[in-house]
């Protein structure tokens, strides 16, 4: 069983060197480290060739976001599974890999972990995905923190790459429910993640990730239930912008818009799922719930 690491990176040469440099810390090592500079303009080229001879850089002289950059990532790695990390995130544990080989062992069904993100402060990201929690089924991940099968990317058709930006790990997640596959929180691996506040913005966020929410149910969701899960998303998004104030509110539509121009490539893309699978899925993200571990 052999491992590679795959790491998006623009413009956070300090946190990609000490990532990799962590990285260099784990025993054994994976057999390939990845590294895609997109449309870098800092010295992360120069950095890595330099400093980091053993990664396998991978450049975009433009940008053209994280989703393409882990697809190529993705389909040219040599390792039976991916670990997908941030710039920012590392795992803590140098013996990652041997533990990661039991955990796969143990679930065969398995073709994604994720596992406890934690930030600055000693604080995780969820507090349903923390160390103290069960082991459990999720309706997503993010791609600072998994560990991902390859073959199976492959086998169902891997990420929407017109997504760009966000989203494109439940609409994955998702795919993967579809083929009788799933995706595993594993609590006993902690992935840091240090967050970086460089490149990052809020409100363009909320924008990519609503847009491309409402994408996936275009080409996922079947009929007669589309429209139906369409104007949930719409709804639930637009509370989540009130909750931030009039300045998001009243810039909600901009993010409709952008959906519709879209609307003929997700048609041209689309392929329904079984409304039991989609509906169990939904239920796994909203309704799933976590007892705490008793060790």
């Amino acid at each position: 069983m052999t491992f590679s690491i795959m790491i998006t990176t623009r413009d956070r040469s300090e946190d990609l060197s000490r990532t990799l440099s962590n990285l260099r810390l784990m025993t054994p090592p994976a057999s390939e480290i990845l590294v895609c500079a997109d449309g870098c303009s800092d010295n992360t080229v120069a950095m890595i060739t330099g400093d980091y001879p053993e990664v396998t850089l991978l450049i975009n002289e433009k940008s053209l976001g994280s989703i393409p950059s882990r697809d190529r990532m993705l389909r040219l790695a040599q390792g039976d599974w991916v670990l997908s990390l941030d710039d920012d995130s590392y795992p803590l544990d140098i013996n990652f890999f041997p533990y990661a080989i039991h955990l796969i062992q143990a679930h065969p069904e398995v073709s994604a972990f994720t596992f406890p993100e934690q930030r600055d402060g000693g604080c995780y990201a969820f507090p349903t995905k923390t160390p103290d929690c069960e082991g459990h089924f999720v309706s997503a991940y993010p791609n600072c923190a998994c560990l991902m099968k390859r073959d199976d990317y492959l086998l169902v058709g891997g990420y929407p790459t017109f997504f760009i930006h966000n989203y494109e790990e439940p609409d994955y997640a998702l795919q993967l429910y579809e083929h009788g596959k799933s995706v595993w929180f594993e609590p006993s691996l902690i992935v840091r993640h240090h967050l970086s506040s460089k490149n990052r913005n809020n409100f363009k966020t909320h924008h990519l990730n609503a847009r491309n929410e409402l994408w996936s149910v275009w080409m996922r969701c079947p009929w007669p239930w589309l429209p139906i899960v369409s104007a949930f998303r719409i709804i639930r998004q637009f509370q989540h912008a009130y909750t931030q104030g009039i300045n998001w509110l009243i810039r909600e539509p901009i993010w409709w818009f952008s959906a519709l121009q879209g609307l003929p490539r997700c048609l041209k893309q689309r392929r329904p799922i079984q409304w039991s699978c989609y509906l169990n899925w939904m239920k796994l993200a909203r309704y799933s719930s976590v007892k705490k571990s008793s060790n």
